[in-house]
């Protein structure tokens, strides 16, 4: 079954729980394949916690809103946003390095690197818009 849907989030870790419970219910009414699913929540967590870290520092009235489509084995989502320019694209991975005596960050955008099957990305009427599909690609 095909699903698509939309939620808007504010940048609080209440919120974060509300978009993993929306996520899990989601999945589990599309039932899109397990592996993409899960994929595409710890992508979207990524990216959520990244923007509540460090995206929305200057921005005064933060919004993010996270559009779903689900279908088979194929999970995407678009997450647009309006807070500080930043195109994971760009985003240069960290040398290896020891965890335990090295600089933080870095280690979550490998990460979305690594699950996702294509990254797209526009900065758009001073909106950030991540694309980002896990599973299979559609034709």
């Amino acid at each position: 079954m095909s699903l698509s849907d939309t939620i808007s989030l504010k940048p609080t870790a209440t919120d974060v729980v509300r978009l993993n419970a929306w996520l899990d219910q989601k999945f589990s009414e599309s039932g899109v394949d397990k592996s993409s699913a899960a994929d595409l929540k710890l992508c979207l967590n990524e990216i959520v916690g990244n923007l509540i870290s460090y995206g929305f520092k200057d921005t005064p009235d933060p919004l993010t809103r996270v559009e779903i489509a689900l279908e088979g084995c194929s999970a995407s989502a678009t997450v647009t946003d309006n807070g500080a320019y930043f195109d994971i694209r760009e985003w240069k991975l960290p040398e290896p390095r020891d965890l335990m005596n090295s600089e933080p960050g870095g280690f979550g955008v490998n990460l979305i690197k690594e699950r996702a099957k294509h990254i797209e990305y526009a900065r758009v009427a001073g909106l950030n818009q991540l694309k980002i599909v896990c599973g299979t690609l559609s034709p």
